[in-house]
């Protein structure tokens, strides 16, 4: 299966995840359609101004993640992500298994979907 456009599905969440990982608002933004859809647990942010607000709130947390893709795969506009989340909550650190799965339009992601594995509470 081969990327499709300049930066194709792969680069395009390549990039995505780059700039989470950095804590880069603009950066986690400029390949986020206008419409899109972000899903995370029970939380869905529709158009890029929620997806801006939910990952505002997500940096100013005292808690930081940041994400290692273990597995990608790719077919058509989808890319579906195995990633290690790690989360360090004062000073300690957790991983965290993410499933990921990622629409790609025209360079742009129109739909995220994040499923973590947590631990029972």
């Amino acid at each position: 299966m081969s990327d499709t456009g300049p930066a194709g599905p792969h680069g395009v969440v390549e990039a995505h995840i780059a700039a989470f990982n950095a804590a880069d608002l603009p950066a986690v933004m400029a390949d986020i359609a206008d419409d899109a859809v972000f899903s995370v647990g029970e939380q869905t942010a529709i158009g890029a101004r929620a997806i801006r607000a939910l990952f505002a709130d997500s940096f100013a947390s005292p808690v930081t993640a940041r994400l290692t893709v273990q597995r990608i795969v790719i077919d058509g506009d989808t890319v579906a992500c195995e990633l290690t989340e790690q989360l360090t909550v004062d000073g300690a650190a957790h991983d965290i298994a993410v499933a990921a799965f990622y629409t790609v339009r025209d360079d742009r992601l129109v739909r995220v979907r994040i499923y973590r594995d947590l631990p029972p509470a």
